[in-house]
This record gives C-alpha cells, sequence and structure tokens, in this order.
C-alpha cells in the first residue's frame, strides 16, 4: 500500500469539500452533477486513505442515490432500493460501532430527503453529527470541520427559520 502524508490526505477531504462548494455556483445542473462526481471522487479518496472503509463507501453511494432521486420522481423507492446497499455497506466495512455512523447518517439522510423541508433540516443535523463524530475518530479533521458548520447551519434554520413551520400546525414562538 502506498504511504501518503497525512496533510496531503487532509488537503484532498479540503479539496473535496471547495469542489462541492463552486459546484453550487454553475448554473447548469450538469455541471453541477459533474462537479459533485468530483467532489465524491476526492472525497472517497480521502476516506480510503485515512482506512475509513464505511465513509468512503457511503459517499460513493450517496453520490449514485442522489443521482437517482435528481433524475426520477421515485423518492420512496430509491429509498427503499437503497436498503439493501446500506446492510450490504454495513456487513462489508463494520469494524466498530463507530463504522456504523455513515451508514446510519446516509439511511436518515435519504429518508429525510424524501420528505418535507423541515424533516430534511432535522435529518441534516442527525446525519451531520454522526459525521462530525465519525470523521473526528478516524482523524478526517477537515471533516469535523465542514460537517461542523452544515451542522450549526442547518442548526441555525431549524431554530430561526420560522418559514420552515409554516406549512404545518405547529406554532413557533
Amino acid at each position: 500500500m502506498i504511504e501518503v502524508n497525512f496533510w496531503v490526505i487532509q488537503l484532498i477531504g479540503a479539496l473535496a469539500w471547495i469542489v462541492l462548494v463552486i459546484s453550487y455556483y454553475r448554473k447548469d445542473t450538469n455541471r453541477i452533477l459533474s462537479f459533485h462526481i468530483v467532489s465524491t471522487i476526492l472525497d472517497t479518496i480521502h476516506y480510503l486513505l485515512l482506512g475509513a472503509y464505511a465513509g468512503a463507501f457511503i459517499c460513493t453511494f450517496e453520490s449514485i442515490r442522489d443521482y437517482g432521486y435528481y433524475k426520477t420522481d421515485k423518492d420512496d423507492y430509491i429509498f427503499l432500493g437503497s436498503i439493501p446497499v446500506y446492510v450490504i455497506i454495513a456487513l462489508l466495512t463494520c469494524h466498530s460501532v463507530i463504522d456504523l455512523l455513515p451508514v446510519f447518517s446516509s439511511v436518515i439522510d435519504g429518508y429525510t430527503l424524501t420528505k418535507d423541508k423541515k424533516a430534511v433540516v432535522f435529518g441534516a443535523i442527525i446525519a451531520y453529527t454522526c459525521w462530525v463524530i465519525y470523521a473526528f475518530v478516524v482523524k478526517s479533521y477537515v471533516g469535523v470541520i465542514v460537517d461542523g458548520i452544515l451542522v450549526l447551519s442547518n442548526l441555525s434554520i431549524f431554530l430561526f427559520d420560522k418559514g420552515l413551520f409554516k406549512d404545518k400546525n405547529i406554532k413557533m414562538k
């Protein structure tokens, strides 16, 4: 196996997130998707080099799953069809409870993406919290920072976006 400097591995993780951020500034959907693919490849390499196989496989699978959500209106079927893949990833990569966190995160994320905005935001808080813990344990310090920012961002949306609760009979103080 090739020995890669720890800081090079962190740089690869940072590049993955930079490419992802850049993708949101593209105007064409195909360009956005192509940037997402590059970001996923970099993220997968980042986690593979850290020996964090559960994270690497989940990053790759989420990209495929999300592409399916984008291309069809069959979100519930895609989610249900993804459950066996989650089980296979868990069986192949689980060496400790920590290895289950990316799988658990992806299940929550996949499920809430089939629901309304409130569920997506709440699910993201749980999912990214799992990623923060996992990233810390596997020494993906870039992942800790980025996923921590995503937890805080979604938490602020959940707590302060009054429009999030307009459609339901839930009242905010």
